[in-house]
């Protein structure tokens, strides 16, 4: 790496950190909805009464079963514990996590394109893309899980390329499983990594890789399990975060995004009977749905494509946002989310092209993305988990642009832009008065 390259990269590593944590400092977001129900279990577990969001209701009526966990509430209470009950403490770490991921993202890239033509570009160009994305900058100000699981998917894929063609496989195998299981713990949604993971070492030959990586795993994710067990009597490997979204992302007035028509079933049904029986009736709702009303539950599953991969979704609609202020925001998250999903989606579908083995794992782990997401709710933070991905296939994309594209890559960009012009037509038609709403209050 030459003097120049690493003078870029410092550069934007000091933005990736320095302008999160002065967002931070200077809108000073006060937790709401679920960071303030993160905060209100951190603080609790801080005090002795364990994981609980609620003491004043019988831990199996209590709503902390149903919050994305546990390992972002527990990073918490950590922070709490060091530092007492301090917002900034947490901005502070948060903003530090996101310049690391940036930095990882970085050392992946240099790992993924070792041979490439502008290889350090690619790196660099990932590097920014990522960190210095709108989005991330702004979750990174809020309390709550986004930042500190993105931390961790980086990290896992940064040590599986890191690991892909190395002789110690075994000790990464473990260390893949150890962080595996925190990330799952963190986030469920990364416990999709793992099949790809298991795939890759029996295609190989190397059970024993598998072997150590599933006992890892299963370590890290057996206290967890055996807390639940005990209260729930029922298998629980993180919370039912799933099975929530499962049931209320299909209700009769859902529309692929969150709670639609302001009537949640299960909030009425968990008031009245907890959430001991929670995941069975949840399943059997979804069963029900899917039995009785195919057609109606693929529509919506096509409403959630539509919502996952449209470009004019940006974020910045938030509370704590007004007038100048969030309409500079949400136009920058709107270029940021165009550029990425675009040079994202062109740079995959190129490197798919060049049929190298690596690459396809990578285009593996960026699927799994919206895999669970698609059969339930949609919004635009849940798609965070693809941006690393797509930073690094979008910098590569951008790269070859620079250098010039062959004719038969231009046709690719082409496809491409015809693929989401289609995709953000359908979104406008479907929700048309949402976005004139959204539109109206700039006016």
């Amino acid at each position: 790496m030459n003097k120049r390259v690493k003078v870029f990269l410092v550069a934007i590593l000091l933005l990736s950190t320095l302008i999160p944590l002065v967002y931070s400092f200077v809108h000073q977001i006060a937790p709401v909805v679920d960071a303030q129900a993160y905060d209100n279990i951190a603080m609790n577990i801080l005090n002795g009464s364990g994981f609980r969001e609620n003491l004043n209701v019988p831990l199996l009526f209590d709503t902390s079963i149903v919050r994305a966990g546990p390992g972002y509430e527990f990073f918490l209470a950590g922070i709490y514990a060091v530092f007492g009950h301090s917002y900034e403490a947490v901005w502070i770490i948060q903003a530090i996590l996101h310049g690391l991921s940036a930095l990882l993202l970085f050392l992946t890239a240099r790992i993924v394109f070792r041979g490439y033509r502008g290889r350090d570009t690619i790196a660099l160009l990932a590097t920014a893309l990522f960190g210095l994305h709108p989005d991330l900058i702004e979750i990174s100000a809020m309390i709550m899980t986004e930042t500190l699981y993105l931390f961790f998917t980086i990290l896992i894929m940064y040590v599986f390329v890191l690991s892909y063609n190395k002789n110690r496989s075994l000790y990464y195998a473990l260390l893949l499983g150890v962080l595996t299981g925190i990330g799952i713990l963190t986030r469920p949604p990364l416990l999709l990594f793992a099949p790809i993971f298991l795939f890759m070492w029996i295609t190989k030959r190397q059970m024993n890789r598998a072997i150590l990586f599933i006992f890892a795993c299963t370590l890290v994710l057996s206290p967890w399990i055996i807390r639940n067990y005990s209260v729930y009597h029922q298998f629980i490997p993180t919370t039912l975060i799933g099975e929530y979204n499962l049931w209320v992302g299909n209700i009769s007035t859902a529309d692929g995004g969150q709670i639609s028509g302001g009537f949640n079933p299960l909030t009425t049904y968990t008031e009245k009977e907890g959430f001991l029986q929670l995941k069975e009736r949840s399943r059997a709702e979804f069963f029900n749905i899917i039995t009785t009303q195919p057609v109606r539950f693929i529509k919506l599953s096509l409403i959630r494509v539509v919502r996952y991969t449209s470009l004019i979704r940006p974020m910045g609609f938030w509370f704590y946002q007004t007038g100048l202020q969030q309409l500079i925001f949400v136009a920058s998250s709107l270029v940021s989310i165009v550029v990425l999903f675009v040079s994202g989606a062109c740079g995959a579908v190129l490197l798919f092209r060049r049929k190298e083995s690596l690459i396809y794992y990578l285009l593996a782990l960026a699927i799994t993305a919206p895999i669970p997401l698609i059969p339930t709710v949609v919004a635009s933070r849940y798609r965070f988990q693809i941006y690393p991905f797509l930073a690094l296939f979008g910098a590569y994309c951008i790269t070859r642009l620079i250098h010039g594209l062959s004719k038969e890559e231009k046709r690719v960009q082409l496809y491409v832009l015809g693929f989401f012009f289609i995709i953000c037509l359908l979104d406008v038609i479907l929700f048309w008065p949402v976005i004139q709403s959204h539109i109206s209050i700039f006016l």
